[in-house]
C-alpha cells in the first residue's frame, strides 16, 4: 500500500492492539456486568470438564469421557455475547461500533 506524491512515498503500517496488564486484566472483569461473568464461568467450566473428561481416559474409566467430553465442549462453544456500551476496563461509556476506549485504550472484545 504505497503511493507516490511528488516524489516522496508513504507507507500504511497497520497499527499494534495494545495489551492490557494483569490488573487491567483482573478489572476488567471485576468490571463485567454479571451475566458476562457467568459467562466467562461457563466457558472456564467447559475448559474443566473436557479435564475431567480426559482424566477419564487416563484412569480407563470410560464413562467419564463419554459424558463430559461432549459436555465440556458444548458449554465452552455456547456462542453467548452481551453487548454493553461501557468499557471493560474503565466503564467509561463507549459509542455503538467503538472497538477501543478513548480514554484508556483498552481493545473491547
Amino acid at each position: 500500500m504505497a503511493t507516490a506524491t511528488a516524489g516522496a512515498t508513504v507507507v500504511a503500517r497497520k497499527a499494534k492492539k495494545p495489551r492490557l496488564t494483569f490488573k487491567q486484566e483482573i478489572q476488567t472483569i471485576r468490571n463485567l456486568p454479571r451475566i458476562q461473568r457467568t459467562i466467562v464461568a461457563m466457558k472456564v467450566g467447559g475448559v474443566a470438564l473436557v479435564a475431567i473428561g480426559l482424566e477419564g481416559i487416563v484412569t480407563a474409566n470410560y464413562l467419564l469421557p463419554v459424558v463430559f467430553i461432549p459436555l465440556g465442549i458444548f458449554v465452552s462453544m455456547l456462542p453467548i455475547k452481551v453487548r454493553i456500551d461501557r468499557c471493560l476496563a474503565c466503564a467509561a461509556p463507549l459509542g455503538r461500533d467503538q472497538a477501543i476506549c478513548p480514554l484508556c485504550g483498552a481493545p473491547q472484545a
